[in-house]
């Protein structure tokens, strides 16, 4: 089965990269009825838990732009295929001129250093936003599972593994000319999407807006306990997902499913993917 899927914006080229797939467990979801808990936790691979773990390239005459690098090893034997996914856009490593970080959670991050923490793209420009650096590099965490001493490790490791190309960069700025960082605060403190434009063309890329797509297009009120801020996370995930709907912009996301490429359609305060 493939790994990539494409589409175009202008003279951009942008390629989704599936790195794996993974179901969320039911303990991590937050605002579930008892119905779906009941079904999650009775089929361990339920589909209202599907989750995917995706990275993606954008491409122009002169630049390789890789968005996030996945999850390595971390999440077991159905995760770690990005490099399997670039090179089946044609790609390798050292190909990648840039990359840039949507937030440095461990899927997100990981990808970029082996297990021995070295750089995978030696290549690259490694660009995050101010707070989303200023965030992780601070020594304000514990011993929580989630968002801890561990997460904040991995995310300095990989800093460290650029440390000479580290650029910071500010909210709603160029990450190459013509494709821009967009807010999305909650999840993590500098929390980011992206949005391409050429012309009269549009594609955002909505981060971690969504994690269990199934779940939370139908009810946008589920949560995950993943997010710093939840009550920021909730009121983004309404915000990006109403703009997007209401302006049929076409969108994509860190976990979306299939098709990864699509436009939101709002039915009351449920959405679904148009495709």
């Amino acid at each position: 089965m493939s790994r990539i899927s494409q589409t175009s914006i202008g003279n951009f080229k942008v390629t989704a990269l599936r790195d794996g797939e993974l179901s969320l467990p039911g303990e991590v979801l937050l605002n579930l009825s008892d119905e779906q808990s009941q079904k999650i936790e009775a089929d361990e691979n339920s589909q209202l838990a599907t989750s995917n773990v995706n990275a993606y390239l954008i491409q122009t005459e002169s630049e390789n732009l890789l968005v996030d690098s996945g999850c390595r090893d971390l999440f077991g034997p159905t995760c770690g295929f990005l490099n399997d996914a670039l090179r089946e856009a044609g790609l390798e490593p050292n190909d990648i001129t840039d990359i840039f970080f949507t937030h440095l959670h461990p899927d997100h991050v990981a990808g970029a250093i082996d297990e021995g923490g070295s750089a995978v793209f030696k290549n690259a420009s490694f660009k995050v936003i101010d707070l989303e650096y200023n965030f992780w590099t601070s020594d304000t965490f514990s011993d929580a599972e989630v968002n801890g001493n561990e997460w904040a490790g991995l995310a300095r490791t990989a800093l460290s593994a650029y440390k000479d190309k580290i650029e910071t960069i500010s909210f709603g700025k160029d990450i190459i000319p013509g494709v821009t960082s967009v807010n999305i605060p909650g999840h993590t403190p500098g929390h980011s999407g992206f949005r391409v434009d050429e012309g009269n063309e549009t594609l955002i890329q909505m981060g971690d807006i969504l994690h269990v797509p199934n779940l939370q297009l139908d009810n946008p009120s589920i949560s995950t306990v993943f997010d710093v801020d939840p009550a920021a996370a909730l009121k983004s995930r309404k915000e990006i997902l109403d703009m997007v709907s209401t302006d049929r912009l076409l969108c994509t996301s860190g976990h979306m499913i299939q098709p990864k490429f699509g436009y939101i359609e709002k039915s009351g305060g449920s959405y679904r993917i148009a495709g």
